[in-house]
């Protein structure tokens, strides 16, 4: 018999709103999960217990007193990336810079979460200003897979990712510029969604990440993800990017089949290397969208890798936005893998990072015809399972150097897009560790995109199987 701790969050607003646990109970379970577990994980690096507590006896109070529950996530406690402000807990954006940083507003999803009656159990961890694929930092110790200690979870959102799968919480919220939500839902064997962008709005954010960032959910569950998406899912005016109500429930919406639909398949996205057990791991998921009445076909647009264009916009945007922020000097502190992105700013004009816009139109261009014969695309999220914890990625393909530094990571050109897109675990591989395969949906159809993996879920279920630790 599983214990609350494995339940899905859904499952677990049942019990919270039937009167058989209380969401103080919940979340006094999860904190003591948290102390147990966290010390060989790293996932969280601050908790609030004095605020999830109160939130929670709210929660019961508003329960026993017969009100019906407003969302069906009522009471379910869940964490924040410590990218995401949060008003009077230390947000420290993974600096030494912010070390001691305590916003005086919430986020735009902080708001709704609480709103909706979902106590913050605490930040979890992320790389200095979200800037590469691993989940360390000069501030806390580093982050580690849960399925071997010795891997990363993947970045930037590695802290929430680590959380979800060793049982830490049943909710978490990331956000993804390049891949952080997606690549660390691959190394950690859990569920992640990147939105369309501007679906969930992102406030406050003046950073290099405002014209790349999806604000989103990472859980064990399809169904978890869509019920937190539909709490944080709107627009709000200190956004100008959010986009208009959908209309939809995203819950609602993981119901219904696939029959019909067309269906595009990669291994490399047209560019890149895979491993070969990566490569025959998502090619049999792909596969299984046969079975639900999908025309499957091997087909990619003629895309050049966009690493250049990807880097010179971040890149245009970083240099400014940190020199803005931080104090004279600030070069020599940074962690190196956000520093070495400065010198080649200093060489690019105005008319480089020009020309860099017109480069995501140009990815577009290819992409958008692509979407107008497939319904869906799938790739594999990333080119290998999960990597040492010393490297910023994969260090070789099948034994060959790497070609470039973002070569193995089929998640960037995504977010020069802002479609829809998310991680579903596909298999393990011979080692235990989880590989992810992505789903990438049409622009404004996360809807889709979420049915085509709670179909997957369905014949495939991956969230009953925990790693060692979970277990401690």
């Amino acid at each position: 018999m599983t214990e609350i701790w494995q339940w899905p969050a859904l499952e677990i607003a049942e019990t919270i709103a039937r009167r058989e646990v209380t969401s103080e109970e919940v979340v006094r379970l999860f904190y003591e999960r948290i102390e147990r577990v966290n010390p060989k994980i790293g996932a969280y690096v601050t908790l609030c217990p004095e605020e999830a507590l109160e939130a929670a006896r709210a929660v019961d109070q508003r329960i026993a007193g017969g009100e019906t529950p407003p969302n069906p996530l009522f009471g379910v406690p869940t964490s924040i990336k410590d990218l995401i402000e949060t008003r009077g807990v230390r947000t420290t954006h993974g600096s030494t810079f912010f070390r001691d940083y305590v916003p005086p507003a919430d986020a735009v999803l902080v708001e709704r979460l609480k709103a909706a009656g979902c106590p913050i159990l605490g930040k979890t961890n992320t790389p200095e200003f979200g800037g590469k694929f691993t989940t360390d930092n000069q501030l806390f110790p580093t982050t580690r897979n849960p399925w071997n200690p010795e891997r990363t979870p993947g970045g930037s959102s590695g802290g929430a990712a680590a959380q979800i799968a060793s049982g830490m919480g049943p909710l978490a919220v990331g956000n993804d510029g390049g891949g952080s939500i997606r690549v660390p839902a691959h190394c950690s064997g859990v569920f992640g969604l990147k939105p369309h962008f501007g679906r969930v709005p992102s406030w406050p954010r003046y950073d290099a990440w405002t014209t790349l960032a999806h604000e989103g959910p990472i859980t064990r569950t399809v169904r978890d993800a869509a019920a937190m998406l539909d709490i944080m899912a709107g627009p709000d005016d200190r956004d100008r990017k959010s986009l208009p109500a959908a209309g939809l429930n995203y819950l609602a919406a993981c119901e219904g089949d696939l029959e019909g639909l067309t269906v595009a398949w990669s291994p490399t996205l047209g560019y890149g290397r895979v491993e070969n057990e990566v490569r025959e791991i998502c090619g049999k998921a792909a596969r299984a969208f046969e079975a639900f009445g999908c025309r499957v076909e091997e087909d990619c647009p003629d895309l050049p890798c966009p690493e250049p264009t990807y880097l010179a916009v971040l890149s245009s945007r970083l240099a400014p936005w940190l020199e803005d922020m931080l104090p004279e000097g600030f070069r020599e502190h940074l962690d190196p893998m956000v520093g070495v992105l400065l010198p080649g700013v200093d060489q690019m004009t105005a008319r480089d990072a020009i020309r860099a816009d017109f480069g995501v139109e140009q990815v577009w261009d290819v992409f958008r015809p692509f979407f107008a014969r497939y319904n869906l695309f799938l790739v594999p999220t990333m080119a290998a399972p999960a990597w040492n914890l010393e490297y910023f990625s994969p260090n070789e393909i099948n034994g060959e150097p790497l070609a470039s530094v973002l070569e193995p990571f089929f998640t960037f050109p995504f977010n020069l897009t802002g479609q829809p897109a998310a991680s579903i675990p596909a298999g393990f591989t011979r080692d235990g560790l989880p590989v992810g395969l992505q789903i990438v949906g049409r622009r404004f159809e996360e809807d889709l995109v979420l049915r085509a993996a709670a179909c997957f879920e369905a014949v495939r279920p991956w969230a009953d199987r925990w790693p060692e630790v979970a277990f401690s």
